[in-house]
């Protein structure tokens, strides 16, 4: 509970804002959020209760006292018809009763007794101090005074805060998932069903169906999961209209605005009234004055509060005033004002508008996008020109409360809170508060991730997505984390030997070509690492040798504190184990350092937790190997190719191979990691460059475009090789190795030759193919990438400094012939020479740098 008090006024506080959807929120703003949301939804459910006992139908006598009951739980009635509430049995901490009532109160509330009513506190920001604040207090047979009136239920927020150095966070996901595609809304063959534009609006999903034989508007009831029947068309002033092309919908204010490019037209329905016609806008043909009522083909529509925004081909968005918008005004509405849209020009075209705020954005196909400020808008019939054009994601919604979603094609979902997102400065578009990539696919019974989107929608806790030729309705979940100056609890110890422990040994001797391309998939800074769902914790280890002392800790989504979810005495290598373990609620889970603790609510509500939830890393105190493969500052993403002899120069990966790859790529992650690697590359020229020439690109040792690099190429490209995204690992017979994209290949004698003189600097030439040729340093036989990994590399070995040394850990080298593409050449396996310098170590020597 909050100690340190901040003030607020009353009146402030009851404002209703919705919450924002940034992972860390100020007090003041979860206090105007969650304290007024929570008041409302209690007033009104008090309020509910006293309608009911109006009726004398819904009261149950007991004891000739009035009760009524609800969900099989009867409750007394005083004489006002306000709720009473018996003392808590069988202990005073009892909330079951309460929580019967009034089940949108979220586990982070604490409900107490008090006078036959409840005290509500928060156990974040809230305490008791009645009169001074942060509690919402319901008195059934008591006016409660306050500086704006008596009342039986008030909220208190004078005194609310969070301590210092504690944080709050809200954290978004998505969670079950379902899909709709033709056949959920009755088609019988999935070429009738071509969706376009979609909108959600009181429990309702709209589809712009745009099948050219039949265009219309498909509904499907969310309360019921069942199609409705679509909207074909309508009748007014005793005229019969109907669609051809459907070609945008959207929603404002329980208004379904629908645009038809063929139809010319954009028809405004009452989504509150059984979607019935309000009036058109455009006459229903193209030709005419189009500065006036005609709409020419228009292919997209949005609205706000003040206008309708409607873009056709003829080379402008026209604005229409919602005044206007009249069942008089049918087919006669006057534009008020027009926006220049250059690319509009077609009915090839494809774009959609979208109302952020005071700004109208207009986004197409390709990306390019158009911003127009529409605050102080004047009637005109001149051209109001964009303040900004772009390239932004074509998918852009406001929802209700302002929170603003973006798709963009990779799948990722950004949300930014209120106001977050403008185009003042259209070159440095804010960071999105959260991003969502996984769901829970409630068919296929398995966690997904979102592909490419053509349109969204939300409303509640609803998000809808158009994704092909189906809509995903995924649930919007929310967790909440409070970083409290609590001291958590002891970490628990995780027994692995336990009976309900289930063990999967990972790169074995046996395991199929199938399985090794499949279903691994390991981050190079997570060799050791978690995984947690509902009900189970995985802990996996991609390290080739048995790890001591090991804490598992976590960081949540958003958050950058590491809490400790327990402990295990060993983890032997290359092995899974699966322990019945959940993430609770209510429970202060120690951090890292052990100097706070951290507490979440709402995590037993959800109904699953994406596997990028937590990320989970495996540290040790006194292990130094664990040190070695913690926390690179590279997030590279390691599997295995499906390469096989009739891709060329390779062979198919065998658990030995892959054995050996992780222990490779550990050690170059390690060298690439390291001080020494960072210094020569922002000091090359002075380094591997022999005080004679910088790093060069692809246009070779040149003063000229992708030859010599300025420092702004060595800060790109060294943030480029930290970043760098998936790695398909393999063997390969060429000589040496091959590389490029995400392929990373070496040949049979880099396996055990790595160890000694040779191996890794064949890695960082195969890596460097990701960027450059053979012409450029990064893949260079004799300087950049090669000499740099090769010879820092060397110097690690003779220092003893690499987290693998010993070629016995794998024993590579003494793998039966037929296991192996080639034969071991024993002359390899010979360590270098204490006279053998080079040039890494030259350098260092003379100019020192602090090591790790």
């Amino acid at each position: 509970m909050k100690k340190k008090v901040i003030v607020l006024s009353i009146a402030a506080a009851l404002l209703s804002i919705n919450v924002s959807a940034s992972n860390y929120i100020t007090s003041d703003e979860y206090i105007k959020s969650e304290s007024q949301t929570i008041y409302n939804k209690v007033n009104d459910k008090i309020e509910e209760i006293r309608l009911l006992a109006q009726d004398e139908n819904n009261i149950v006598i007991i004891d000739g006292q009035r009760n009524i009951s609800i969900n099989g739980i009867n409750y007394h009635l005083n004489n006002d018809n306000y709720i009473q509430f018996d003392f808590p049995t069988p202990t005073f901490t009892d909330e079951t009763r309460f929580r019967n009532v009034f089940d949108f109160i979220g586990s982070d509330w604490e409900l107490t007794w008090y006078d036959l009513g409840i005290v509500m506190v928060n156990k974040t920001f809230g305490n008791y101090d009645y009169g001074n604040g942060c509690l919402i207090e319901y008195s059934p047979n008591n006016l409660i005074a306050t500086p704006v009136g008596d009342s039986h239920l008030v909220i208190e927020t004078a005194s609310c805060a969070i301590d210092d150095n504690e944080k709050l966070s809200i954290t978004q996901f998505l969670g079950s998932a379902k899909k709709l595609d033709f056949s959920s809304f009755g088609y019988q063959q999935a070429r009738d069903f071509v969706p376009e534009s979609i909108a959600v609006i009181n429990d309702k999903v709209y589809v712009g169906n745009t099948n050219s034989t039949f265009s219309r508007v498909d509904r499907f009831d969310l309360k019921t999961q069942q199609p409705l029947t679509p909207i074909t068309g309508f009748t007014k002033n005793g005229v019969a209209e109907t669609y051809r092309i459907v070609s945008d919908i959207t929603e404002h204010k329980n208004r379904l605005y629908v645009a038809s490019l063929s139809s010319n037209r954009v028809d405004i329905y009452d989504t509150q009234n059984d979607d019935q016609i309000i009036m058109s806008l455009g006459t229903g043909t193209w030709s005419g004055n189009t500065f006036n009522t005609t709409l020419t083909h228009p292919y997209a529509v949005a609205a706000n509060d003040n206008y309708v925004f409607v873009a056709d081909i003829t080379g402008k968005i026209s604005v229409y005033n919602q005044s206007d918008v009249t069942e008089s005004n049918h087919k006669r509405a006057s534009k008020y004002a027009f926006l220049s849209l250059p690319e509009s020009n077609n009915i090839l075209r494809n774009i959609k508008l979208e109302v952020v705020g005071n700004e109208l954005i207009a986004s197409f196909d390709n990306t390019a996008t158009y911003v127009y400020d529409i605050a102080n808008l004047e009637k005109s019939t001149e051209l109001v020109e964009p303040k900004y054009t772009t390239h932004f994601k074509r998918n852009v919604y406001e929802t209700k409360n302002g929170d603003v979603y973006t798709a963009d094609k990779n799948g990722r979902l950004n949300v930014y809170s209120k106001g977050k997102l403008h185009f003042n400065d259209p070159e440095n578009i804010a960071v999105a508060d959260q991003n969502m990539v996984k769901y829970f696919d409630q068919i296929e019974n398995k966690e997904k991730t979102l592909t490419a989107s053509f349109d969204l929608a939300a409303e509640d806790k609803t998000l809808a997505m158009l994704q092909g030729n189906t809509i995903l309705l995924a649930d919007i979940e929310l967790i909440k984390m409070h970083l409290s100056n609590t001291v958590g609890e002891t970490p628990t110890a995780i027994d692995l030997m336990a009976e309900n422990v289930v063990r999967t040994p990972l790169l074995f001797d046996g395991e199929s070509w199938e399985s090794l391309t499949e279903n691994h998939s390991v981050r190079i800074n997570r060799l050791l690492s978690g995984k947690q769902d509902k009900t189970h914790l995985a802990l996996t280890s991609y390290a080739a040798q048995e790890t001591s002392n090991l804490n598992v800790e976590a960081q949540f989504k958003g958050s950058d504190t590491w809490l400790t979810l327990g402990s295990v005495d060993q983890l032997p290598a290359f092995n899974q184990y699966t322990i019945e373990q959940k993430v609770v609620d209510n429970y202060a889970y120690p951090t890292s350092d052990g100097t706070q603790s951290v507490t979440f609510y709402g995590i037993g509500d959800v109904s699953y937790l994406p596997s990028d939830l937590f990320d989970i890393r495996l540290t040790s105190e006194t292990d130094e190997f664990v040190k070695k493969i913690t926390d690179f500052r590279m997030k590279w993403s390691l599997s295995f190719g499906k390469y096989s002899r009739a891709d060329g120069h390779w062979e198919k990966i065998t658990p030995v191979y892959a054995r050996e790859w992780m222990i490779i790529m550990a050690n170059f992650a390690y060298v690439i990691n390291s001080p020494e690697f960072e210094h020569l590359w922002f000091n090359y020229k002075q380094s591997i460059g022999g005080g004679e020439h910088e790093f060069y690109g692809n246009a070779g040792p040149v003063y000229a475009p992708g030859g010599y690099f300025s420092s702004d190429d060595y800060q790109r490209i060294f943030k480029e090789f930290m970043e760098r995204g998936g790695i398909r690992l393999g063997v390969t017979t060429i000589g040496g190795g091959l590389g490029g994209g995400d392929v990373l290949g070496i040949d049979t004698w880099n396996y055990y030759a790595h160890y000694y003189k040779s191996g890794i600097g064949v890695v960082g030439h195969e890596f460097g193919h990701h960027w450059g040729s053979h012409s450029s340093s990064f893949s260079s036989y004799s300087t950049g990438m090669q000499r740099m990994s090769q010879d820092i590399q060397q110097m690690m070995i003779r220092r003893q400094e690499l987290p693998y040394l010993d070629d016995n850990i794998n024993s590579f080298y003494k793998t039966p012939r037929e296991d192996l593409y080639n034969g071991i050449a024993h002359n390899m396996r010979v360590p270098r020479p204490a006279s053998d310098i080079n040039i890494v170590e030259r350098y260092f020597a003379e100019n020192p740098v602090p090591l790790k």
